[in-house]
Parts: structure tokens; sequence; C-alpha cells
């Protein structure tokens, strides 16, 4: 924020912000040595999930996408889950039951998902996600016959990642569309990443969904079955679930009802308001806003959030968010990438040395401020 407006001298300025991930943590940071804030989360620490994919095939890579926050924001982080809002009384309440008052409330609460993409509620400590994701390293290089089922970003992008480490896998992505990852991408982008993964070996099995996933064997090396609505029957041992992600409305569903889509996303104005309420926002992947969730999206809805904020106390001039075109940016293991910005492809160069060759881990642990492990 450089030498811009402080508020550190306002004892009635405390942002409240539930929600640790990338929205979470940019806003903090935003925020840091110029106004109060606590930044609340169930974990101990960011998953950095753009990076988990590789954890599904390098050993040792967990611990690099693992960053506490402790080390970044000190007294300012406090670990607990946002259960309930009092708008009237601008307060939050924790599942602890300890009551956390607030100026500004940012909701940053993300979204839900199958691991490697998202974590389970109950993994908030850096041992649990490291021996989940060591499990599931340790069942592909068991298997012989993996079928990811769900071509979004995370199915498409783990299916590279095994297709490039373990040659000796056979690898089948299914996914229930004819366009993997969005939907918005073009026809060469979609031509070209079909090309790469089949070139990598990838069997693809697109415009079918998987009739029994319930019976399919996703925390163990089984052999099974794969059965698809077009009769399709792939032979597997091991099955890795990568289906679509859900907003993570837990901590406002209730409190603020009138202000929540059917997907639970929170209904905003540019300014990132949440409708009806007054000092409360939502940034990030809970928000109504139609764009493409991304992580940098969410770093860009922090950074305003948090100068409109300083603004808006100290008679600035508050801006609007304005989405930007169209992007979507995909690794295919650590040494392919497909990206499109607007209608125009990106160079794939440009994609490996951005994502592929290490994830973003870099990038994140320098944001934290912090030195990545060895």
């Amino acid at each position: 924020m450089g030498s811009g407006p402080s508020l550190l001298h306002r004892e009635d300025i405390h942002v409240v912000i539930a929600g640790g991930g990338y929205a979470g943590i940019q806003l903090a940071k935003s925020l840091k040595n110029k106004a109060r804030f606590t930044l609340i989360d169930p974990k101990e620490m960011l998953y950095h999930n753009v990076g988990a994919v590789r954890s599904c095939t390098e050993p040792g890579f967990a611990k690099r996408i693992l960053m506490p926050y402790a080390p970044a924001f000190g007294q300012n982080f406090k670990q607990g889950s946002v259960t309930a809002i009092n708008a009237a009384e601008k307060t939050v309440l924790l599942s602890s039951g300890e009551m956390v008052k607030y100026s500004h409330l940012v909701l940053a609460t993300g979204s839900t998902g199958t691991f490697p993409g998202k974590l389970p509620d109950e993994m908030i400590t850096v041992a649990e996600v490291t021996q989940k994701s060591e499990a599931v390293l340790k069942l592909v290089q068991e298997a012989k016959k993996i079928v990811i089922i769900g071509g979004g970003a995370v199915g498409t992008e783990v299916a590279g990642e095994i297709a490039t480490d373990y040659k000796d896998k056979e690898v089948t992505l299914i996914h229930p569309r004819d366009k993997l990852v969005n939907g918005e991408s073009s026809d060469a982008f979609q031509e070209r990443l079909k090309e790469v993964l089949q070139g990598l070996g990838v069997k693809l099995v697109l415009g079918e969904r998987v009739t029994n996933l319930d019976e399919l064997p996703t925390d163990r090396v089984e052999t099974a079955t794969v059965m698809t609505d077009k009769g399709t029957e792939i032979s597997a041992d091991l099955v890795i679930p990568c289906t679509g992600l859900k907003v993570n409305s837990t901590a406002y569903k209730d409190s603020l009802a009138s202000s929540v889509e059917d997907n639970g996303s929170l209904k905003v104005n540019n300014l990132f308001e949440v409708q009806g309420t007054e000092r409360i926002y939502a940034i990030g992947d809970c928000t109504n806003i139609p764009e493409t969730k991304m992580a940098y999206r969410a770093g860009m809805h922090a950074e305003l959030l948090a100068k409109n904020i300083l603004a808006q106390e100290t008679g600035g001039t508050v801006k609007e968010y304005k989405p930007d075109p169209f992007i979507m940016v995909v690794s295919v293991g650590r040494k392919a990438g497909m990206g499109q910005k607007g209608s125009s492809l990106l160079p794939e160069f440009v994609v490996r040395m951005v994502k592929s060759r290490d994830m973003g881990t870099g990038r994140y642990w320098k944001e934290m401020g912090q030195k990545p492990p060895r």
C-alpha cells in the first residue's frame, strides 16, 4: 500500500476478514500496517490449492503448498470458524463461542470441493494435510489404471501431472461436457489442450457422465469398472474425483439469507458491498460477480477493497471494480501449459514460466513473507 492513508490511529476501525484463501490473505497483506484487522480461518495455514495437483505426483511437494498464517500475520490471525453474523451489533460468532466485533466485515470464504483441489473441513493442520497428500501420492504410485472424474481445471491438471511424471500409468479423464476446463474457452484453446493431453497418453472421454461414482475406489487401489450414462465401461484400479466446486456459505447462509443467491454466493455491487447490508463486503469465490473464479482475480478484489476502505474512512475516492476479460491458465504437467486471455491464446512458454514450473509456490511464499521449505 506504499505511503498511502493509514487508519492505525483509529480505535473504532477493526476489519474482520472471514476466510484465509487467496482473497483473504491479500486483503490482510494490503491492510497490514494500515488498519487494525483480524484474519479468521479454521486452518492454521493457507492451502495453496493452485499447486496442490503436483503434490499428487511429486514426493515432498506437499510442504511447498502449506503456508502458515501466524508468521505472516502474527496476532492479527485468529484460528476459528465464523458460524453466524449479527449485522445489527456488528459482531461475528465463532464456533468456539467467542464473539468478535467489527467495524467492517469482509467475507472471503471461498469454495469447497474434493481433494486435492480443496481441503476437507476437518483438515486444519499442516500435519493432517501433509499426511493426506502423501497418502494420495502413494495411491497414484501404486495404481496402474487411473480414472479422473471431472475435466475442470483441477481434473485436467491432475491428469497432466500424472501422465507427465508416471508414463507407465494408464490415465483416463472423463468429463460430462465436450469442453475441458471452461466452456468459455475458444475452439483453438480446446484443440491445443486436448492435443497436449493426448500426446501425453491421456485418454479423453468427453460428453459422458459417470453413473456409479459412489461404488468406486477413491481411497484405495482396487480393480473396478467405471460406468457412464452412454454405456462406456472403463477398467480402473484408482479413481480420483475432481468434480465441481460449491460456494462455501456456512458463515453467512442463515445470517444473511436475503443476500444469498441460490448457489450460495453473495449478491454484491461493484464496490463489493453485500446487498442489503452496511459495512459488510464479499470478495473472491463467494461473490456473484459474473467472471471466472481464479486466485489472481480474488487478489484483485482484495487489493481494490483495501484501498476503498482506506479511502472511505479518510475522505478519499472509492473506485468500482470492473471485471477483466476472460482469462484461463492451465498447467499440463511441469513442462506444458495452455492459456487464453480474451479471445487470444497466451504463448505456451509464458504459461510454463508463470505456472507450470513451480505451480506458483514461489510467488505465494513471497506473498506470505516467508521462505519456501527446501
